[in-house]
């Protein structure tokens, strides 16, 4: 459904051209066992007059049952529809800490240069598994122990690396960051989280101009490693 919306003319044109379709196709003796015309937006748009089940599955000589194709709906991926909640976490770990001191740089063609002695880690995700290198250099975010710290640098294959906060900081949740922590690039961060998480898909999606589906769907199928829950 290109246009799920009720005053949409043109679904209303596309459906008027579809059930035509079908009349003629079961004139001609064809067998059309399923039909689908809706996709998420549509099933969950409810003042939406365009779908006739009667007009669908009824006409002469009709051997067909209907189903309605549910996408990104499934992991809760169309934020115009609030009661959906976000059920997909990217997450990957902390694999090395250390001091940057002040001048010195992080990552290809240096282009992160530390203005003070600064807390670094390195987090074992980079461009290879899907992540965008778009979100680096401070464009990304990535929640680790309940804080959110930016992305420093450019985005390596196999790594990015994350600024925690100065150096002599001892009290803040980017001090007590080791070695194994958890990092969460998108989406809730527990199963009991109600929320998207801290660092949120669809806020990802904005910043890229791209959709949810096609950040999730651009994760390497052999690099990234599928846990369901």
């Amino acid at each position: 459904m290109a246009d799920a919306h009720s005053l949409s003319d043109y679904t209303h044109e596309q459906m008027a051209k579809f059930l035509l379709f079908l009349e003629r196709v079961r004139k001609a003796g064809i067998s059309i066992p399923t039909v689908s015309s809706d996709n998420s937006a549509a099933l969950l748009t409810t003042n939406l007059t365009h779908f006739d089940a009667n007009a669908i599955l009824t006409q002469p000589g009709a051997d067909t049952r209907g189903w309605v194709r549910i996408g990104g709906a499934i992991y809760g991926q169309r934020p115009s529809f609030p009661q959906l909640r976000a059920v997909s976490t990217l997450m990957a770990s902390v694999q090395n800490v250390a001091v940057v001191k002040k001048g010195e740089s992080v990552g290809y063609d240096r282009a992160y240069l530390a203005s003070m002695d600064v807390r670094i880690a390195t987090v074992t995700i980079g461009f290879a598994d899907g992540y965008p290198r778009e979100l680096g250099n401070g464009a990304g975010k990535v929640s680790i122990r309940g804080g959110v710290f930016p992305i420093a640098g450019n985005i390596c294959m196999d790594m990015l690396m994350v600024e925690l906060g100065p150096a002599d900081e001892s009290e803040g949740i980017g001090s007590q960051i080791m070695v194994g922590d958890v990092a969460v690039l998108w989406g809730p961060e527990t199963d009991e989280d109600d929320g998207d998480g801290l660092v949120r898909l669809q806020d990802i999606a904005k910043i890229l101009k791209t959709t949810q589906s096609a950040l999730t769907c651009g994760l390497n199928k052999v690099r990234v490693q599928r846990q369901l829950s």
